[in-house]
């Protein structure tokens, strides 16, 4: 493995990725930026990679980040000390991941003449993004855990993937030390190897989070795995309006949703010509729910991986309808709230009916078709009322410490409140 401040570009996984880009017209570049890519020494678009390089971030904050506010729970934390391992097409050069991206095993293979470290999809480096990205001036788009560390496990130079190599690089994550691994992929068919893989992740404490799937024009549906495994946090992916997207699978259980349409994070490129502003699909929900449980990790580093499943689907909005499960995540909900002992004493990660599936067999189908592709809006106030009652809390906790200490002392010197000294 190799740990360097910034990667290349690209994709989507085997069974398969879900990834539909849409560019929009780039905001314009200012003199700072541009010098700061030059200090950077950032590279650009390799010429092994086929597919579209990125623009500009738009000058507005991103939809997904307005409605999740997840940078309200920013002072409490950022997910530091937590490593989400992104098993995907490989993570591209931006700045905005500092030196917090380890390239881990190359599984892909040569591909298409691509670079083995290089994202010749964009899937893997959109998704790093959202788990990670930390705030640069001048650019509207952060990640979730701005401080959380990335382990890179490329399996794909395309939107496709063996079945096989997925369990494989799960492995490969927990032996690496991931505390979360995102699996933005999905398959119609479960596998005895991809299943065990899942569980030896769970039973060495490790956070598993999956896309619900996406229903694709050809037919293909779910119940999509891993999501649709016992104890998986399985994503649907829900609109800025807050329904659930017309191409997120409603057969695969789903746990909680999260934005998974017209979502802006980086994209292969030249930075800052190095974003996207129109992701789709249930990868990219599954990504800011990965964020989220890194913030819950290092916030509650006790829990263990059940309890976080447990303590992020019970702090969602609530559910709007089939595939919407326990309905979108609540990131300060989730870092905050105070939730009953038994609720997590008893944590296992249960999902809630929302489809139906069976994890020892999938259905039968063609092969390891794998595809990666809001609803009530959150009460953003709420959310921000409970920082200000959690920092409330502390600071009164800090004032009756201080009174403990001085009154005390005070009294030895005869002090009496009201008279003058």
């Amino acid at each position: 493995m190799r740990r360097r401040s910034a990667l290349r570009a690209g994709g989507v996984l085997g069974a398969c990725l879900c990834l539909t880009p849409a560019l929009a017209t780039p905001a314009r570049a200012t003199p700072a930026l541009a010098a700061l890519a030059a200090l950077a020494g950032l590279p650009g678009p390799v010429a092994g990679c086929p597919g579209t390089h990125g623009i500009a971030a738009p000058e507005g904050a991103p939809w997904a980040q307005q409605a999740l506010s997840f940078s309200t729970v920013w002072p409490l934390t950022q997910g530091a000390g937590i490593t989400v391992a992104v098993v995907d097409s490989g993570v591209d050069a931006n700045p905005q991941f500092g030196d917090r991206v380890t390239v881990g095993p190359e599984l892909a293979g040569a591909t298409f003449g691509a670079p083995s470290d290089a994202d010749c999809v964009g899937h893997g480096t959109s998704v790093a993004g959202i788990i990670a990205a930390a705030p640069v001036a001048g650019i509207s788009f952060a990640g979730v855990a701005p401080e959380a560390g990335i382990l890179s496990v490329k399996i794909t130079n395309s939107d496709t993937f063996p079945g096989q190599v997925a369990a494989e690089a799960i492995r490969d994550a927990v032996n690496l030390g991931a505390n979360v691994i995102n699996l933005s992929l999905a398959t119609n068919v479960s596998t005895p190897a991809l299943q065990a893989a899942v569980q030896f992740a769970q039973a060495r404490n490790v956070v598993v989070v999956a896309a619900a799937g996406n229903d694709s024009a050809q037919g293909l549906v779910g119940p999509f795995y891993p999501a649709a495994y016992p104890g998986v946090l399985s994503v649907g992916a829900v609109g800025p309006d807050g329904s659930l997207a017309s191409f997120s699978d409603t057969r695969t259980p789903v746990s909680v949703t999260a934005p998974g349409v017209d979502v802006t994070s980086a994209y292969p490129g030249t930075f800052p010509e190095s974003y996207n502003p129109g992701d789709n699909g249930t990868s990219f929900a599954t990504a800011f729910v990965s964020g989220v449980a890194a913030l819950v990790r290092a916030s509650y580093p006790d829990l263990d991986e059940a309890q976080v499943v447990a303590r992020i689907t019970a702090t969602a909005d609530g559910p709007a309808g089939s595939g919407t499960g326990h309905g979108m995540v609540n990131p300060v909900q989730a870092v905050t709230a105070v939730l009953p002992a038994p609720l997590l004493a008893g944590a296992a990660g249960a999902q809630p009916a929302s489809g139906t599936a069976n994890p020892a067999s999938g259905p039968a189908g063609p092969g390891a078709q794998v595809a990666i592709t809001r609803a009530a809006g959150p009460d953003r106030a709420g959310r921000e009322v409970a920082v200000s009652v959690a920092a409330g809390a502390a600071g009164l906790t800090v004032l009756v410490v201080a009174a403990a200490l001085v009154i005390p002392a005070g009294r030895r010197r005869r002090w009496r409140p009201g008279l003058p000294q």
